[in-house]
C-alpha cells in the first residue's frame, strides 16, 4: 500500500513537531509546514525516516494566495495532499474585552483564517483521496476565561468552520475533526508560563483536573487516530484532551 501524504501545519512548533514525528514512523509520509523558521523545519524532515519522502512548504497562512501557491507547488512535485493535520497558531493577545481594538481583533482571527484557507487549498485533493482533516483545537473554544476571549474566539471559529466542513464535504469521503487540548505539558518557555492570563487559567485548570495533564505525544496518538480507517465513522466531533477538566 502507497503511504499517504500528510500536511501538518504549524509542524515546527512543540506539538506539530511531535505530530509530524509520529505519522513519519507510522509510514506517512510528511510535508512540515513552517512560516518563517525553515531552518528547523528542514531539521525536522531530516530527522525522520526516509527523509527523501518528505517536504518543506514554508507559507504565511493567513495569506490566501501565498497559501493557494505553496500547496500548488507542493503537489507538482510531491503529490497531492491527502490528509491535512493543523496545528499552527499565532501568537494572540490577551486581555479584557474592553480593552480590544481593531488590530487586537484582527489578531484574535489570523488562525482562523489561516485554517480557511489551508483547508480550501488542499481540499481538492483531500476528495480525491476520501481524506480527513484534523484542527488542533483547544478548550478555550467553549470553557470561558478572563483575558483570553480573542484567543478562545478564534478557537471557536476554527472549530465550527472545521464541523461545516465536515457536513459538506461528508459526501465527497471527506472527514473533518477536531482535537481540544486544554493545558498541554510542554517544554519550558511555552506560552502558559509567561503571560499572566494563561498562568491564572492554569490555577484553575489545576483544581477541575481530575487526571495528569496531557503531554503531546497524546494529542499526537488521537491524531494518528482520526486519520486511520479505525476511525471511518467519526466526523464532525471534537475530542476533549484535558485531564478531565469538564467532567
Amino acid at each position: 500500500m502507497t503511504a499517504r501524504r500528510v500536511l501538518v501545519g504549524g509542524a515546527t512548533g512543540q506539538i506539530g513537531r511531535v505530530i509530524a514525528r509520529d505519522l513519519a514512523a507510522s509510514g506517512y509520509r510528511v510535508a512540515v509546514h513552517c512560516r518563517s523558521r525553515r531552518d528547523i523545519a528542514d531539521e525536522l524532515v531530516a530527522s525522520l525516516p526516509d527523509p527523501a519522502g518528505h517536504a518543506v512548504v514554508q507559507v504565511e497562512l493567513s495569506d490566501a494566495a501565498a497559501v493557494d501557491a505553496a500547496i500548488r507547488e507542493l503537489e507538482s512535485t510531491w503529490g497531492s495532499v491527502e490528509d491535512m493535520v493543523n496545528a499552527a497558531w499565532p501568537a494572540v493577545p490577551s486581555g479584557p474585552v474592553a480593552d480590544y481594538d481593531d488590530g487586537a481583533l484582527d489578531a484574535g482571527l489570523l488562525g482562523y483564517r489561516g485554517h480557511a484557507h489551508l483547508c480550501r487549498s488542499v481540499l481538492p485533493g483531500l476528495r480525491r483521496a476520501s481524506g480527513s482533516v484534523v484542527l488542533i483545537g483547544g478548550a478555550l473554544a467553549s470553557r470561558l476565561h478572563p483575558g483570553l476571549g480573542l484567543f478562545g474566539a478564534g478557537k471557536a471559529a476554527a472549530t465550527v468552520l472545521t464541523q461545516v466542513l465536515a457536513l459538506e464535504e461528508g459526501g465527497n469521503g471527506v472527514r473533518a475533526n477536531i482535537v481540544s487540548p486544554g493545558r498541554v505539558a510542554v517544554d519550558q518557555g511555552d506560552l502558559v508560563d509567561e503571560d499572566p492570563a494563561f498562568a491564572s487559567l492554569d490555577e484553575v485548570g489545576a483544581l477541575r483536573r481530575v487526571l495528569p495533564l496531557p503531554v503531546p505525544q497524546d494529542i499526537a496518538d488521537t491524531v494518528r487516530w482520526l486519520l486511520a480507517p479505525s476511525s471511518s465513522a467519526v466526523t464532525g466531533q471534537t475530542i476533549a484532551l484535558a485531564g478531565g477538566e469538564r467532567v
